[in-house]
């Protein structure tokens, strides 16, 4: 609601703040109002604004209400304050009195040019002093003390600063020097602190000196002014401000280390990074299987593609699933998929994959007891994100394993994994692989090092491979052997820990039907039966069950759509489920057999550079179409006149039909003797070895060449029977 003595805050589309103007006078019937530009710097005059105009754009970001006005404070000073500039406020306030009443007229700029002229005569004052006295008047929203001299501390928008009492503390340089003596550290001042902590410290992740900056620059200002057009506040002197030592000392005082670390770093980094590590996690697995961590992160690496290496096709994303009690990695996704359910759901099936048959897809070769780690486990905790949806019920319902959610923020909780993440990227870094991201990656300078990206997704999880074999073998420092395990001096290696929990913690890994984990965790989707295969992601498969069932020669009649299962990390092969949950395993065409060595991932982004490219050239296409339409109309159109000009338009349809036969022979006829072979080479004959055959004899005798389709073939062989004799 407008109101006298508001301040307005008006901003430009940038939403900057362009000018606070205070309301001086409201009409009767609530029509207009006056308002006045409380910028010191400028010499503004009132101006009117219409009530319904202001009330309409409140609505809009680009005006607003300020709840705090900066001159509160001045107009109830101090009382010794008071006392030592009443005089002076009563000299200013004498030269306008009689005028500051006659409302709205003195908002007029003709007639206040008159009453600057009277009160010019009655005191002797210059007009720009008389101005000065009136601005400063209204400005402080028109009461006798905003005529005080602006000696006292002040603070910025809605922040005043009085102090009564001599300043405590180690003395500044400046008060040592000059004798400046600064200002303590008021309540006032530490809810300013509080509130620059959360916006500028915590929000915005900066350092507390840049907090501090950024408080005394918005908080503690007298007023604004205009520069080149642009409003900006004005700032008050230092001796007026807290300086950045008494700022620290506050700080140092309120918060503990606890809340430092939360103001500095968030509190989920806390929880990750800096909390109380008194706790053991693998006392809350009871053995090998028993809960398996599962999470993703985004390889600090970029990618090229395996099909085309000149393109990059970004950074990985990595997910790993690690047994809580043995720390061994049981199953592994790399790819370009998520962090979604998906990848999560093809890491998870990964746990229960032979991994001698995983890493021989890989080029690797290893032996069972290398990566012994072919299960499924009775718990697993995750991010909520993932195992949150619908999809996650499967899990409970159908493959029995319970589902542990951490809470938001909360990455701690899953601190196994957590930890192998920051080894994993180390050890990318270590050794300076090409494409990998560094420190300065995007700052102003830094090198792109997604130019020198090499490796292939394929090759990158070999890599990855190598370093979950490399950690299964390698001791875990700080792991808490329990009794049974010192009395056998157990070196804490994953496999070690893996094998003894296997003899004396079993009964929590769970072995499943592939086909039952495939069945619950593998992505599915609609695919096109056609006379050329099954359609999935315009690639085409068969199978042995879809040619014995008639399936393509159906399609021939009418399509249909069925619902298929795939890896990602595989297009060789899709999957149908038919009676009795059983799989049907396709296999790709022959002629699309160039993308089995490839994960989905590849394959679609090439068939999307492919799309691109068509519809780059598709004008060319066009014009190239265009072109040719017009040349072959062009033709069309001269044989029409040509023949036109010939044709007897009086002759029968019949008359024009009888003599085909005879027309066709000595057109024939015409384009032999054009066509002759001998017209054709007679000139360049001293460059071959061969005679020219000549046809002509042929001809007299009678060969028709529509009665005899080799009649030339029989002229060659003649020919040479002739060269033997």
């Amino acid at each position: 609601m407008i109101s006298l003595n508001i301040l307005l805050e008006f901003k430009n589309r940038e939403l900057e703040t362009i000018s606070i103007e205070r309301v001086l006078w409201i009409s009767p019937d609530l029509d207009v109002v006056v308002l006045f530009n409380i910028d010191k710097e400028l010499p503004h005059v009132p101006t009117l604004k219409s009530i319904s105009e202001l009330e309409e754009v409140l609505t809009t970001p680009y005006a607003s209400i300020l709840k705090f006005d900066p001159y509160k404070e001045l107009n109830a000073p101090e009382q010794d304050y008071l006392e030592k500039h009443k005089k002076t406020r009563d000299l200013r306030w004498d030269i306008i009195k009689d005028y500051i009443e006659k409302e709205p007229y003195i908002y007029d700029p003709d007639i206040l040019k008159s009453m600057i002229s009277e009160m010019k005569s009655k005191t002797g004052k210059s007009s720009k002093r008389i101005y000065s006295i009136l601005r400063e008047y209204w400005r402080g929203g028109k009461t006798i003390n905003s005529l005080m001299p602006k000696y006292a501390n002040s603070g910025g928008r809605g922040k005043p600063k009085q102090l009564k009492d001599k300043k405590i503390g180690r003395p500044s340089k400046l008060s040592i020097e000059l004798g400046i003596q600064g200002v303590n550290v008021t309540e006032a001042d530490k809810e300013l602190f509080q509130v620059g902590i959360k916006h500028f410290y915590r929000e915005k992740k900066t350092t507390l000196k840049k907090a501090y900056e950024e408080i005394i620059q918005k908080y503690y200002i007298t007023g604004y002014k205009t520069v080149n057009g642009t409003v900006v506040p004005i700032a008050l002197p230092n001796d007026q401000v807290p300086n950045y030592r008494q700022f620290l000392n506050w700080y140092n005082s309120t918060f503990n280390a606890k809340e430092k670390i939360i103001n500095k770093s968030g509190e989920s980094k806390y929880y990750l990074n800096h909390r109380p590590l008194l706790g053991d996690a693998t006392n809350r697995a009871g053995g090998p299987g028993d809960i398996f961590e599962i999470d993703a992160t985004i390889g600090d690496i970029y990618l090229v593609s395996e099909i085309d290496r000149s393109r990059i096709i970004g950074r990985p994303v990595i997910y790993i699933v690690k047994d809580v009690f043995t720390r061994m990695v049981v199953g592994v996704y790399v790819g370009l998929e998520g962090p979604s359910w998906v990848a999560a759901m093809m890491a998870l099936e990964n746990t229960a994959t032979n991994k001698k048959e995983y890493c021989k897809n890989l080029e690797l070769d290893i032996e069972d007891d290398d990566w012994p780690c072919e299960h499924l486990p009775k718990k697993i905790k995750a991010d909520r994100g993932e195992m949150e949806s619908k999809n996650a019920d499967n899990l409970v319902e159908s493959l029995g394993i319970q589902i542990i959610n951490t809470p938001p923020y909360r990455a701690d909780l899953k601190g196994i994994v957590e930890r192998h993440f920051r080894i994993l990227n180390e050890r990318i870094k270590q050794h300076w692989m090409p494409g990998v991201v560094h420190k300065d990656f995007k700052e102003r300078g830094g090198k792109d090092y997604r130019l020198d990206a090499k490796l292939s997704l394929k090759a990158f999880e070999r890599i990855i491979v190598l370093t979950i074999l490399e950690h299964n073998n390698s001791v875990i420092k700080g792991y808490a052997l329990q009794r049974e395990m010192m009395e056998v001096n157990l070196l804490p290696t994953p496999l070690n820990l893996w094998s003894w929990g296997l003899q004396h913690r079993s009964g929590l890994l769970k072995k499943v039907d592939k086909d039952l984990i495939r069945l619950n965790v593998m992505p599915s989707k609609e695919a096109s039966v056609t006379a050329e295969g099954i359609v999935f992601n315009k690639m085409k498969y068969t199978s042995g069950f879809c040619l014995e069932n008639g399936w393509f020669e159906k399609a021939r009649i009418k399509r249909w759509k069925e619902i298929i299962y795939y890896d990602p990390r595989d297009v060789q092969h899709i999957y149908m489920k038919t009676q009795g949950n059983n799989f049907v395993k396709c296999q790709l065409v022959e002629a699309d057999k160039r993308y089995s060595q490839f994960r989905l991932e590849e394959v679609q982004e090439q068939q999307f550079v492919m799309d691109i490219n068509k519809a780059l050239n598709g004008t060319s296409q066009r014009q190239l179409n265009i072109d040719t339409n017009a040349q072959i109309l062009k033709i069309m159109e001269q044989e029409k006149m040509d023949t036109n000009k010939i044709s007897n338009p009086d002759e029968s349809k019949t008359g024009k039909l009888k003599d085909i036969r005879e027309n066709r022979k000595s057109e024939k006829e015409i384009m032999r003797d054009k066509e002759h072979w001998g017209n054709t080479l007679e000139r360049n004959k001293h460059k071959y070895k061969t005679e020219v055959v000549e046809m002509t004899d042929l001809i007299n005798h009678g060969v028709d060449e529509d009665e005899d389709e080799d009649y030339l073939l029989n002229l060659i062989i003649q020919h040479d029977g002739k060269e033997e004799m």
